[in-house]
C-alpha cells in the first residue's frame, strides 16, 4: 500500500452553506481514503466489509430486515439489497440523496459521499444533497470506475517521497435506485470532466488516478429525481 499526501487544504466559508460543504466534503476525502485502505487490506476468514462493492444478486433486489442506520447500509443499496423501513421516493419534493461512489480499479470499496455542491442555495433544497441522516435517504445513487482511458497527466507529489502518478481518463457507469423498495430508476455511463492532481491521494502500487465525475454533473445528471413532485 502507498500513501502519497501533498497537503490537505480545508478551506472553509463563514456561510452555513458554505462551512457545512466545506466540512462535509473534507469528510469525503477522508472517507474515500479509508475506503481504499479497507479495500486494500486482508478481511478475516468467514467476514465481509459490508461497503465492499459486490455484483448485485441475480434473483433481483433482497429485502434487508433492519433500517438503514449507517453509510455502510446505503452502500449495500449499490449491491442489490433495499430497505423497506426507508422512506418512499415520493411526496413533496426535495428527495433526500446519498451518492455511493468506486473510484478505483485496483482497490474498489464504496464510500458514501458526505456532500454533493449544488448551486441552489436554498437550505431545503442543499440539504437534500448533505444527507447528515442516512435513515432518511429515499434515494441512493451508485457511481461505479468501469474503465480507464487515456493519460491525461502525470500528478506529483513530494511527501512522504518523490512520486509521480498518472491520470487517466475515468469513465463511470451512474445507477440511481429508490432505497425502499430496490426500483431502478436510472442507469447510464458517465465520463468524468474533472481531470486535476488531488491534493491528498491514496493509491495501491500500480494504480492510476482517474478523472472524477465532477459535483455538477451529479448535480446535472439527478436533479430531476431530487426534485420531482409527488
Amino acid at each position: 500500500m502507498t500513501a502519497v499526501v501533498l497537503s490537505l487544504l480545508s478551506t472553509v466559508g463563514f456561510g452555513g452553506y458554505e462551512a457545512v460543504v466545506g466540512l462535509r466534503q473534507a469528510k469525503s476525502r477522508f472517507d474515500t481514503l479509508e475506503a481504499r485502505g479497507r479495500a486494500e487490506a486482508p478481511t478475516p476468514s468467514g467476514t465481509a466489509d459490508p461497503s465492499a462493492s459486490v455484483a448485485p444478486s441475480p434473483t433481483g433486489p433482497r429485502a434487508a430486515t433492519y433500517p438503514i442506520r449507517t453509510g455502510n447500509d446505503l452502500a449495500r443499496v449499490c449491491d442489490g439489497w433495499y430497505y423497506p423501513k426507508s422512506p418512499k421516493f415520493t411526496g413533496k419534493a426535495p428527495h433526500q440523496i446519498s451518492v455511493g461512489v468506486v473510484d478505483s480499479i485496483m482497490a474498489p470499496s464504496r464510500h458514501i459521499m458526505a456532500a454533493v455542491t449544488v448551486p441552489d442555495v436554498r437550505e431545503s433544497i442543499w440539504r437534500a444533497w448533505i444527507p447528515d441522516n442516512p435513515g432518511k435517504t429515499q434515494l441512493v445513487a451508485c457511481l461505479d470506475l468501469t474503465r480507464a482511458g487515456n493519460k491525461v497527466k502525470s500528478c506529483k507529489y513530494q511527501a512522504p517521497q518523490p512520486q509521480t502518478v498518472d491520470l487517466k481518463q475515468g469513465f463511470y457507469r451512474l445507477r440511481l435506485y429508490e432505497a425502499a423498495t430496490g426500483r431502478k430508476l436510472l442507469d447510464k455511463p458517465v465520463t468524468g470532466q474533472d481531470q486535476k492532481c488531488p491534493s491528498v491521494v491514496f493509491v495501491a502500487p500500480g494504480d492510476s488516478l482517474y478523472g472524477e465525475v465532477e459535483d455538477s454533473q451529479l448535480y446535472e445528471l439527478l436533479k430531476g429525481f431530487v426534485m420531482k413532485k409527488g
